[in-house]
């Protein structure tokens, strides 16, 4: 009886440091950083103009940002002036979307790890009669 005891204990240690995970996986969440939802990428393109310089290879360049909203890719002008600010942005939206990939893995690995110690602990304390 004493071992079995000391083994539920055990389980019930595990369980009640599973229920209280740690904080800093949910820093990402909680920081408070602005997001942009989308891709950053230069826009290469060629007006109509025969004579103009695109013609010629050299095309026109424009920093845009694109996402897909409501099943429809979108397209919005990034001035130049603001491009390190939403390369930013961007990069803050793909950092909280793996923070949040990470978070739901954790979250399943978690929850079999905490089903597994209450069966444990169900079959140390079941009596059979």
């Amino acid at each position: 009886m004493q071992i079995r005891s000391h083994r539920l204990s055990r389980l019930r240690q595990k369980l009640t440091r599973l229920y209280h995970p740690p904080l800093h996986p949910l820093a990402h969440f909680l920081d408070g950083h602005p997001l942009a939802r989308g891709t950053l990428y230069t826009l290469r393109r060629k007006c109509a103009k025969p004579s103009c310089r695109c013609a010629r290879g050299r095309r026109h360049e424009t920093l845009v940002l694109t996402a897909t909203i409501s099943g429809k890719t979108r397209l919005w002008t990034i001035p130049a002036d603001r491009s390190e600010e939403f390369r930013q942005l961007t990069e803050h939206y793909r950092q909280f979307r793996k923070a949040r990939s990470d978070f739901l893995k954790d979250c399943a690995q978690h929850q079999a790890q905490m089903l597994r110690l209450i069966d444990g602990i169900e079959k140390l304390r079941r009596v059979e009669p």
